[in-house]
């Protein structure tokens, strides 16, 4: 049975279809829809009907096969925590997590969905246990199946967005490596440390695309397609537009990669049983000529731009458009993970 993985932006939507064949996983769909006119952040009823009408017309316009999809839920309205915990049974542990993750949790509990898994044993207190705790607000929650069904969607599931980064660019238990994943969305960038096949650590920066974008509009004298035009072509190549660009933008991606190292060490600092190895760059800002190459040199990891399809297989119903799916793969990495959800 096939599923989509819906990833929600402010004022945007990117979306997978997947479904497992044969033991494998084959990507039947996928498309993008970005509108200034949307605001998935507004309160008002015609703002919430405006985006699910955005939805079903993407939706149908795509031609997804499915109605049943996989809701990606924005970090600012996740509380996630790794906390140690005696090891005990399923039930006496969902019992005592109510209690212990109130101190967590900066929000009432009544207002919260709590949901936690095991990890491994500690590494440092050996009659103790790793416990991963998600909180996740419920009036956010509602909001998100109420578009969904607006649209004629049958949600199946919500998972935060940096969940679905860790499943399909993260490492896995049976091969931990230390991965920091860097995604630089429109509005803003997340940052997720994955080790031993589960999310350790997440950390939202308010620095994005549009950032970008509007630094070479303002530095520039540009118009705001011109600027995004500029950002797209130049990039962080010193070679082109006389470097001008470059210029520009490099004390904002010099601030990422400042988040970045202090991502490192707070987590390693936190954990001395695990080191990053690897660094994975994705969102649509990591196209950016040269962005890769400037990331590997000033950070002491790994640097790779995410591939999010290396473990699918191309449906033969878009081999035509397969050129444009690994041009943009990596816009459709928490889509990708969030439908691997679906069928998992």
């Amino acid at each position: 049975m096939p599923i989509v993985g819906l990833n929600l932006g402010k004022s945007s939507f990117r979306a997978v279809e997947l479904e497992s064949k044969k033991g494998g996983l084959v990507l039947n769909n996928f498309g993008i829809f970005e509108s200034p006119a949307l605001n998935l952040e507004s309160t008002d009823e015609h703002d919430l009907d405006k985006f699910s009408a955005a939805i079903a017309d993407f939706y149908n316009e795509v031609g997804f096969s499915t109605p049943e999809v996989v809701l990606g839920l924005d970090e600012v309205h996740v509380f996630m925590r790794i906390i140690k915990m005696p090891n005990m049974n399923d039930k006496e542990l969902a019992s005592a997590l109510k209690y212990e993750a109130e101190q967590y949790v900066p929000l009432p509990m009544d207002q919260v969905n709590l949901s936690w898994r095991r990890l491994e044993p500690d590494f440092t207190e050996k009659d103790k246990i790793n416990i991963q705790i998600v909180a996740s607000r419920k009036d956010i929650l509602e909001k998100y199946v109420t578009l969904a069904r607006r649209a004629k969607l049958v949600p199946k599931a919500i998972e935060p967005e940096t969940i679905a980064l860790g499943r399909i660019l993260g490492d896995t238990s049976g091969a931990p490596l230390g991965t920091m994943i860097l995604d630089i969305g429109f509005s803003g960038s997340l940052i997720v440390v994955s080790y031993g096949g589960a999310v350790r650590f997440t950390r939202a920066i308010p620095i994005g695309g549009d950032v970008l974008t509007r630094t070479i509009q303002q530095q520039l004298s540009l118009d705001l397609p011109q600027a995004e035009e500029y950002k797209k072509v130049y990039g962080m190549d010193p070679a082109q537009a006389d470097g001008r660009v470059y210029d520009v933008i490099k004390p904002v991606i010099d601030s990422l990669i400042l988040e970045v190292k202090r991502a490192d060490v707070f987590f390693t600092k936190h954990n001395s049983f695990a080191s990053i190895k690897r660094l994975v760059v994705t969102g649509g800002a990591a196209l950016m000529p040269n962005l890769i190459s400037y990331i590997a040199q000033n950070v002491e990891a790994e640097v790779q731009l995410a591939n999010p399809l290396s473990s699918l297989e191309i449906s033969s119903k878009i081999s035509k458009h397969t050129d444009l799916l690994f041009e943009q793969a990596p816009k459709y990495s928490a889509a990708i993970g969030l439908a691997m959800r679906g069928i998992q």
